[in-house]
């Protein structure tokens, strides 16, 4: 019977273990890459966000296309240490998208900032203080963790009053 408890406790254990190290890194992202030597970072109000995604052009990965959607209302684009004419050149701007191109061989980091109006962004905001949406598997792990050290304690006093 110890044999069979200890088993259960250990595969427990694993469980909770890996839930919790699965959520640990939810979050991580890395920078994607259009071009050697350059990533891209988006941001809405210079701060970083999950409210604007880009992509690249399949068929000629130096058009790249932002679009914040986010729930504010969108002012503007600007692209911190690019100008306009030299670095890229705007190919359109649509509702709240701009497709640009880089021009001239350009091979620097890219740093789309959204401007957005700050009154208007409602409660979604620039997305810092949300939790990753693994809370459920956080939860899981958690009750598991804590059954298993409820069982384990439950075996101790049993133990001990033997």
């Amino acid at each position: 019977m110890k044999k069979i408890i200890s088993i259960v406790l250990s595969l427990v254990m694993l469980v909770s273990a890996s839930a919790l190290t699965i959520n640990a890194f939810a979050e991580v992202q890395s920078p994607s890459s259009i071009t050697p030597g350059s990533k891209i970072t988006v941001e809405v109000n210079g701060n970083t966000s999950k409210d604007v995604t880009y992509k690249a052009d399949p068929d000629d990965p130096a058009i790249i296309t932002f679009t914040y959607t986010g729930t504010g209302t969108l002012e503007g684009w600007e692209f911190n240490g690019m100008v306009e004419g030299v670095d890229y050149q705007v190919v359109s701007e649509d509702g709240n998208s701009i497709t640009f191109e880089l021009i001239n061989d350009y091979n620097g980091d890219i740093d789309a900032n959204a401007l957005v109006d700050k009154d208007s962004e409602g409660t979604k905001g620039n997305g810092k203080g949300k939790s990753p949406k693994t809370g459920a598997a956080a939860a899981t792990g958690l009750a598991a963790a804590g059954a298993g050290a409820a069982i384990l304690l439950a075996l101790k006093k049993r133990e001990d009053a033997e």
